[in-house]
């Protein structure tokens, strides 16, 4: 046994210890004083081999604790900035793993690093060449300068695993010249836990862990759309792991300032498929809001997204499934004081999203099957040049189809411009039903002074069946409360793709207060109204752009106010209209019809419902007839007319006398004077062949009804030819018919000759076109009072007047006084 008191022992023990602490004393002299040199120059020299500048400010080396750490290292390209720099990158490894061939890190700490992601504009001599980002050249000139890979020497592959891998205060710059992309991320710190490269049996098949990223507040400006997206905070962590060798896991969970976005998604790494399933908790929806592609900036003041979903990708197709709420929506105008739209919540059910490529042509369908908007509120307004602001947020600009030519240069053509490439990409939308419950829409027109305003609450909405596939209409059902007390009920269907252009829609408002159309009345006629109400019963019809509508207005008990002052517009005669339209029961009902082509840029079809209203109104004053036989719902548009040169008004016009003379019975306080008319021209032209023809006729042995429409004579007839003969002797002279009959070949040329000749010789007396006006108006007379005799005394028949013929006829002119 040997003895630790033993001198020799003792000695030789010394020794040793000594030998040992001058090996330490040289390793650790080594470590500090000599390798960190090497390795600095080492790493200079691989910098300017791969044409970059690499360097660092202090390497410290711990062997026994398995410790690095480096200070002060940058990498960067002459006359370039950065790419990477750092302040400080520490490494500790572990001696366990290295023991057992595995490289293990204990701790990796990188304090302030600046990373710089940047694609420069390329230079002339680049041109020909496409830009590279700059990350991308730097690993270019990495793999150049590796070894070359000796295809018979068989790899191990390494176990490499992390415990704990943190980043603090990093930054990230993100610049592209061709997209005019310039973004910073900072600070922003990462956390990686347990990480490592095989699973839990050991075998080398991808990555699991842990890991946390915070990225503190991010600013990111959408590329194409310059818009920018914010969030003040935003945290990213999860974990990674390998259930089998083909199959990898991800959970990803994403928190943006008080929200959550979890997921868990599974990737298959033979087919590539790869399914997750998402909730998203709380995410606030303003910084989406700013995306919409509107024309002035919309804010998103409030609104919460949550939802489940299902994502398939991969494989034959895309597909996104779930249900989805938006609560508490709030979105303005920048500059506006009043949202443009707000809801309480927002329930999409059962929504699947799938999009497909099948030979270059990409399909995809969303279809929805119930949406229900509980308290919307929606604010449409049409401004001072007639546009709503829906149509001046979102209509898209015109687009110039002639290219421009670059007037500086006197021999320059127009450029060719490429013929339109029609994408034969499909999108088709399916929604089975959109439900809106007690919203609100607030109405103001801005083109009327004063403003015209009124609001519709208690509204609800129905619509079935919304698709874009042509020629598939969606059914629509609406009611709602309008202006307090009146109510408003729409049934019909409409195109979801263009509903504008082609809908059938019935709508009916009733007890509508007439002073809530009081801006628009002050603006169009000139007047106030201080009471009555309004019942309106409206029919819509479009058909691939050709609008046909039928309006009819109902109003009781109306009450005219004064008159505008200084109106500057066409002032219609209303206190006159509203007593001769008024029945005994204090009401108006007339219809208003109207019809044009709503893809015309001048198409309106308010506008063109106050224009046949201020026709019918001027109307009234000028020609109060034919107003009437438009609004009573008698048919035609030129009131009533006589047969030119005959005492003979058609049926449809006797009807319309007859109905005329009942419109009067039940105004007891309306007379009419009734001006037989006739047309100098016209007239005198048809009178003269009526008494022609009937010459002729009468001499042929024909049997004429007196009131009757003269029939034209037939000239092929012997009678009619033989009367010819007889009336044209009458009128003209036997000589000048022997001449004729003598000199003209016997024939269809010679009747017609002598036909006209006949009616150019009878000459017409202004007494004769006075007498021809005179009985037309007793005729009118007796028509009016056929069935309503006690009228005798409230009609007279007034001195004839001139008229100017129309495409009826000639107009009946009369004249309505009211006591």
């Amino acid at each position: 046994m040997i003895s630790l008191n033993n001198t020799r022992v003792k000695k030789w023990g010394l020794r040793l210890v000594g030998a040992v602490m001058v090996m330490l004393a040289l390793f650790w002299a080594g470590s500090h004083a000599f390798v960190p040199g090497l390795i600095k120059k080492s790493v200079a020299e691989y910098g300017d081999k791969l044409g970059y500048d690499i360097a660092y400010q202090g390497l410290s080396l711990s062997p026994l604790r398995l410790h690095i750490e480096l200070d002060g290292f940058h990498i960067a390209k002459g006359g370039s900035a950065k790419l990477l720099e750092f302040k400080k990158l520490a490494i500790t490894l572990k001696w366990t793993k290295l023991l057992v061939g595995e490289v293990g890190f204990d701790e990796i700490l990188l304090d302030e690093p600046k990373i710089l992601v940047e694609k420069r504009a390329a230079t002339r001599q680049q041109s020909k060449q496409a830009a590279q980002w700059n990350w991308q050249e730097f690993i270019h000139a990495v793999e150049k300068n590796l070894p070359p890979k000796d295809p018979q020497t068989e790899k191990k592959p390494i176990k490499i695993s992390v415990d704990e891998f943190l980043v603090k205060a990093g930054s990230l710059s993100l610049i592209d010249d061709s997209s005019k992309l310039k973004e910073d991320l900072k600070p922003f710190s990462i956390k990686l836990l347990d990480v490592a490269n095989y699973d839990q049996n050991g075998v080398v098949s991808g990555v699991r862990g842990q890991y946390d990223f915070n990225l503190g507040s991010l600013q990111l400006l959408i590329p194409g759309m310059n818009k920018t997206i914010a969030f003040n905070k935003v945290v990213i962590g999860g974990g990674l792991d390998n259930p089998s060798p083909n199959r990898l896991g991800l959970q990803l969970d994403l928190q943006l300032d008080g929200g959550d976005i979890r997921s868990h998604w599974d990737l298959n790494t033979a087919s590539k498929a790869l399914e997750g399933k998402v909730k998203i908790v709380n995410i606030s929806t303003a910084p989406l809001i700013a995306l919409l592609p509107a024309n002035k900036e919309l804010v998103g003041n409030s609104g919460v997204l949550n939802a489940d979903l299902a994502v398939k990708l991969g494989g034959e197709a895309e597909v996104i499934s779930g249900d989805a709420q938006l609560t508490n929506l709030s979105v303005i105008e920048k500059g506006e004081k009043t949202p443009l739209i707000t809801w309480d919540n927002a329930d999409i059910r059962q929504l699947e999203y799938k999009s497909s490529k099948n030979s270059g042509i990409k399909s995809t369908a969303l279809a929805i099957d119930e949406v229900i908007l509980d308290h919307p509120n929606l604010r449409f307004e049409i401004n001072d040049q007639g546009l709503s602001n829906f149509r001046r947020l979102f209509s898209k600009p015109q687009v110039t189809k002639t290219a421009e030519v670059n007037s500086e240069s006197p021999q320059a053509e127009p450029a060719k411009v490429p013929a339109t490439q029609v994408s034969k990409d499909t999108f088709n939308l399916d929604i089975h039903t959109v439900n809106l419950k007690n919203g609100e829409v607030y109405f103001t027109d801005l083109a009327m002074r004063p403003n015209f305003k009124v609001d519709i609450k208690k509204f609800n909405a129905t619509f079935l069946g919304a698709s874009n596939v042509p020629g598939r209409f969606t059914s629509i059902a609406m009611d709602g409360v309008v202006a307090g007390s009146g109510s408003m009920r729409a049934k019909g269907q409409a195109s979801f793709d263009d509903p504008r252009r082609n809908h059938d829609i019935l709508m009916s408002f009733r007890n509508l207060p007439l002073t809530t159309f009081n801006p628009a009345v002050m603006t169009y006629a000139g007047h106030q109204i201080t009471g009555g109400n309004l019942n309106l019963n409206l029919n819509y019809r479009a058909k691939d752009g050709q609008l046909n509508g039928s309006n009819q207005i109902i109003i009781k008990r109306v009450q005219l106010g004064d008159e505008v002052v200084d109106f500057q517009g066409k002032k219609l005669p209303l206190g006159l209209a509203i007593a001769l339209l008024e029945d005994s029961d204090d009401t108006i009902d007339v219809t208003i019809r109207i019809a044009g082509n709503v893809d015309s840029p001048e198409f309106s079809a308010s506008g063109l419902v106050w224009q046949a209203i201020s026709n019918v109104l001027t109307n009234v004053a000028a020609a109060p007839f034919r107003a009437l036989v438009a609004v009573l719902g008698m048919g035609g548009e030129e009131g009533v007319n006589a047969v030119p040169g005959a005492v003979v008004y058609l049926p449809v016009d006797q009807e319309r006398l007859e109905k005329f003379g009942e419109y009067l019975s039940k105004r007891t306080n309306s007379s009419l004077e009734i001006f037989g008319t006739y047309d100098p021209v016209q007239d005198k032209q048809a009178l003269a062949r009526a008494k022609a023809d009937t010459a002729i006729l009468k001499d042929a042995g024909f049997k004429l009804s007196l009131g009757e429409p003269v029939p034209v004579p037939s000239l092929t007839d012997p009678r009619i030819q033989s009367g010819l003969k007889t009336a044209y002797a009458q009128y003209i002279g036997r000589i000048k018919l022997g001449q004729r009959l003598l000199t003209l070949p016997e024939g269809e040329a010679r009747n017609e000759q002598l036909h006209n000749e006949l009616i150019a010789g009878i000459v017409i007396s202004d007494a004769e076109l006075k007498e021809l006006a005179t009985n037309r108006a007793k005729l009118a007379y007796e028509l009016m009072l056929k069935a309503n005799p006690a009228l005798k005394e409230r009609i007279q028949v007034g001195d004839v007047k001139t008229a100017e013929a129309g495409k009826e006829g000639i107009p009946l002119d009369v004249e309505v006084r009211i006591k």
